[in-house]
Formats: structure tokens, C-alpha cells, sequence
């Protein structure tokens, strides 16, 4: 089968520009692959990733070695070009698995040779108490999600914010950057953005929240969460933020309850418990300090 001239005319008037075309990028991909090799090992586009700077300390921590921490965690060595196609991925990886860093929002490329890293670092909380070795505490960090921030401490860390002390957690803590699996913490935590939402902390001193109950593991009549203010007084706040029983009143009509026991009573003195849980809040008042008298029913003196 012959093929017609004028076929055959229209198929090399098609084939001829399109095998200029192909050379054309065939040759233009190996001239930008020289200039990318060239500029790749130029001096000027080279990033220095040792001198990382942290610009600013978290607003949560008033200690220089908090500081201190952070930046050698996130030291990087040595060099690379800021053409390198692995530049990008291998900083992300870096600081998304920093146990420092709960978010990283961006990393953008600034000509020549530097770097604008955006992140968000995580912030405690709570502070987990764990009794160990021959009965001895050691303090924990904690965010929101509950995992845990680097550091193990024989004190609770002096900071400038408020952070409930939550005693009665059960497992071990996980590495640092880990998430520490104890739904008493997890609810824990609820409770304490509970009090910040509403603004408990102002109104009364938090000392610590007892999830010794948690899931009603001692009582499954009791309140399976307690919280302990600085007096000792005990708030039973009942069952968790997000649970399915019926009949639980809501976070918000538990911090009312609080809050109308405080209205009568600031700072809750001279009580010993307030049961939150319930529709009208239920008040055990402290007994009285009796005086102690001697066997004729006068006060003992003091003798020098």
C-alpha cells in the first residue's frame, strides 16, 4: 500500500519541528543540569545550619536552661546548598521529631543562603507527679495533648504560669515527645482547660488533681476525679469533661457550682468539700479547732 505524496509531505512538515523541539529540550535539560551542579557547590549558596538561632524563649519559661535545651536540640551540623532538593524535607523531619515542637507551620528558602523556620513549641499544662524510688516524686512536664516535654525533675519547676500538680497517673512516662497513654491524665488535662477557659486559676489556688478514682477503679460510687486547692479543701468534680453517662452535668454548669460556692466563700475557707456535680452544689464544712484544756477545764498555760 502506497502511501500518498501528499501524506507523506504533511508527516515530515509535522516530524521535523517536532524533532527540533525534542532536541531543544533535550539540550536545555543538560545545560540546567550544569548550571544547577555549578551553583549547587557555589560558596555564596551554601546555608551554615550550625548557628541555629532561637529568637525567642517561651512565654511560659522565666529559666535560661529552658532556653538553653531547646536550642542544642535543634542544633544542626555541617553544610548545604540551598538548591539541594533534600534541604526542605530533612528540616522538617529534623524538628517535627524534636520533643520540643508540637507544630512546624513553615520552612521557606531566602535567597542566598538563609532559612526562615516558623514553629510552635509545646506548652505545659500540667505537671505529673510519679512516686518512685523509695517513695521519692519526680515531676513531669506536660501540653495539652498530653505528651510529654523533655526534663525529669526531684522539684516542681518554678514557672511563671499556673500548672495543677495531677497526682494518681498509673503508667510510666513515655519518652520525651511521646504521648503518655493514661485516660486519668487525659482527663486530667480536660479538667485544667476547663479552669483556665473559665478562669478558675484567678479566683482560687489550685494545688493538685487526683485521679487516684479514675474510671471508678477504687469506687465506682465516688467521684472519679478531685481536685485540692491550697487549704486543703477538696472540689469532687464527678466524671470526666467528655463523658457519655447520663445525668453528668457539663464542664460550664460545674464551674458554676464552683463559682457560686466562692461568691460565699472566697477561696473556699472553711470548707473541706464541695461536690460540684450535682444540680445544687453540696458544701461539708470544716469541723472547729477546739482548744485543748487541762483537767480542770482551763486552758494549759504556757511555761517558760
Amino acid at each position: 500500500m502506497k502511501i500518498s505524496e501528499g501524506l507523506w509531505y504533511g508527516v515530515k512538515r509535522l516530524a521535523i519541528p517536532a524533532f527540533v523541539l525534542g532536541a531543544t529540550v533535550f539540550l536545555l535539560l543538560i545545560i540546567h543540569r550544569k548550571v544547577y551542579a555549578h551553583y549547587a557547590i557555589e560558596p555564596q549558596y551554601q546555608i551554615n545550619l550550625a548557628p541555629l538561632e532561637v529568637l525567642a524563649a517561651p512565654d511560659w519559661c522565666n529559666d535560661p536552661s529552658f532556653e538553653d535545651a531547646i536550642r542544642n536540640s535543634m542544633k544542626l551540623e555541617g553544610q548545604i546548598s540551598i538548591f539541594d532538593k533534600d534541604l526542605i524535607p530533612r528540616l522538617l523531619a529534623k524538628y517535627e521529631n524534636n520533643p520540643w515542637v508540637a507544630r512546624v507551620d513553615s520552612i521557606e528558602k531566602q535567597f542566598p543562603n538563609k532559612l526562615n523556620v516558623k514553629l510552635e513549641l509545646r506548652r505545659p499544662v500540667v505537671v505529673v507527679e510519679l512516686k518512685k524510688w523509695n517513695n521519692r516524686s519526680f515531676y513531669y512536664l506536660v501540653d495539652k495533648d498530653s505528651v510529654r516535654i523533655p526534663g525529669e525533675y526531684y522539684t516542681v519547676p518554678n514557672l511563671p504560669i499556673t500548672l495543677p500538680i495531677v497526682v494518681g497517673v498509673r503508667n510510666s512516662p513515655p519518652m520525651p515527645g511521646q504521648r503518655w497513654q493514661d485516660q486519668g491524665l487525659t482527663d486530667a488535662i480536660d479538667v485544667a482547660g476547663a479552669f483556665k477557659q473559665y478562669d478558675v486559676y484567678q479566683k482560687l489556688d489550685i494545688a493538685a488533681i487526683d485521679i487516684t478514682n479514675s474510671g471508678g477503679r477504687r469506687n465506682k460510687q465516688s467521684s472519679e476525679i478531685v481536685i485540692l486547692t491550697g487549704n486543703h479543701t477538696q472540689i469532687e468534680w464527678g466524671r470526666p469533661v467528655n463523658t457519655d453517662k447520663p445525668f453528668e452535668l457539663s464542664a460550664a454548669e460545674k464551674i458554676k457550682n464552683l463559682c457560686r460556692v466562692l461568691e460565699v466563700s472566697p477561696q473556699l475557707q472553711g470548707i473541706k468539700v464541695v461536690k460540684v456535680q450535682f444540680d445544687q452544689p453540696y458544701i461539708v464544712l470544716q469541723e472547729p479547732v477546739l482548744k485543748k484544756t487541762n483537767s480542770a477545764g482551763a486552758s494549759p498555760k504556757r511555761t517558760r
